[in-house]
């Protein structure tokens, strides 16, 4: 079976029928009763099946030397799950890390899959009574700050999907709502004619667990609709019951998401941008609006759709220049030092001169250890006055001029 859902239809997926019956009844209930995205349901359903294929090598169910990838999944009973130890799912977060390569994240991904299905099995339908992932914790995940396009990168970005398109009003109304509004590849692909509301200037997305909400549109995002509806309207062989808002211009029907992700690289290539990616967008939405619109967190978690505001705090990254002003604005930045005392380049070649006329002073002339100190206090210098009068605890209260 493909590991992509259906690119036409976002909300469906090939039915489950390539794992264990417990594995496909978890995955239903995550999608019935859970609420989550089919997209959410999926994952776990490819982790699961994953998981089952790395027990069968380890319990010694498949030839030592089959490969992972050609271990038929199916096949474990309930029993089979209860008998999953602790030991067996570290020997799989090693097995991810040494032998896949797996990323933190991705690794704790896998893991939060297991949790769920366990949880499942325990909590919800009562087939087992122990969790083994239950005190097994994720690793450490590295602080990495998003990547993201700088305004002046997207207004290249934004050009370039006029001059370097073959439907220049399609694709620079979809970069346009992905830097105004912050949605993603999903909630843009799936938006239907009837979500969009350009008298009340704003759209109706649908997130992760099909979950609803409202963004509103700035001038930009308008100017873009219309101009793209417009064109899109008056297509030649488009299907008047066709609700999907964007379309591809040869097959006249709703756009998919690698489309979509291949028609903005190519518009990145062509604007000199590398290394970003269709969600960088949506990153790049947050971060402007972050730094230049404001925004405070929980609107920002409001407006992007995040379920926690812990989602959202990664877009309270700061800019060098923002780091660069803190540091400028300490009021001790403009504090500047007496030249003449700090340059000790001066004073030791003026001791040294005065060292070899050392032997020649008169006692009279030489100040005492009083005249010395008040000299010295006129001078704004902290003294040790101790150590001049020969106090026996002077030494426990010196300090360094």
């Amino acid at each position: 079976m493909s590991i992509y859902l259906d690119e036409k239809n976002p909300g469906k997926h090939p039915p489950f029928d390539d794992a264990s019956p417990d594995i496909v009844e978890y995955v239903r209930y995550l999608e019935v009763i859970a609420g989550k995205s089919a997209n959410t349901a999926f994952s776990y359903y490819c982790d699961l099946r994953g998981f089952s294929r790395f027990m069968k090598r380890r319990r010694g169910l498949v030839p030592a030397d089959t490969e992972i990838k050609d271990i038929d999944p199916k096949g474990l009973d309930t029993a089979f799950w209860g008998s999953v130890s602790k030991e067996d799912i570290y020997e799989y977060l090693y097995f991810l890390n040494r032998e896949c390569g797996n990323k933190k994240s991705s690794t704790a991904r896998r893991l939060a899959s297991l949790h769920g299905f366990y949880d499942y099995l325990v909590n919800q339908v009562n087939k087992l009574t122990e969790n083994p992932t239950a005190s097994i914790k994720p690793p450490k995940q590295d602080k990495v700050l998003p990547k993201y396009l700088t305004a002046e990168q997207s207004m290249d970005l934004l050009e370039s999907t006029q001059y370097q398109s073959d439907f220049p009003e399609r694709d620079y109304c979809m970069v346009v709502l992905f830097l105004n509004c912050g949605m993603r590849l999903s909630e843009l692909v799936g938006m239907d004619l009837g979500d969009i509301d350009l008298e009340q200037r704003q759209i109706r997305l649908f997130g992760k667990g099909h979950k609803e909400r409202m963004v509103y549109l700035n001038e930009a995002c308008v100017e873009a609709l219309q101009l793209y509806l417009a064109k899109r309207n008056t297509m030649e062989g488009l299907n008047p019951k066709e609700k999907a808002v964007f379309v591809t211009r040869r097959r006249k029907e709703r756009i998919s998401n690698r489309r979509v992700e291949q028609l903005v690289t190519g518009a990145m290539k062509a604007a000199g941008l590398k290394g970003f990616s269709t969600h960088k967008l949506r990153h790049t939405a947050a971060t402007l609006m972050y730094q230049t619109g404001n925004v405070d967190i929980l609107t920002l978690k409001q407006l992007l759709g995040h379920s926690s505001v812990g989602t959202t705090q990664i877009y309270t990254h700061l800019q060098e220049f923002q780091v660069r002003a803190a540091i400028e604005q300490n009021p001790l930045g403009t504090v500047t030092p007496e030249k003449a005392r700090l340059d000790t380049t001066k004073r030791a070649a003026g001791e040294n001169r005065g060292k070899n006329n050392a032997d020649s002073m008169d006692v009279e002339e030489a100040a005492s250890p009083m005249e010395a100190f008040e000299g010295a206090a006129n001078d704004g210098i902290r003294v040790d006055i101790s150590s001049m009068t020969g106090d026996a605890d002077g030494d426990a209260d010196k300090e360094t001029v």
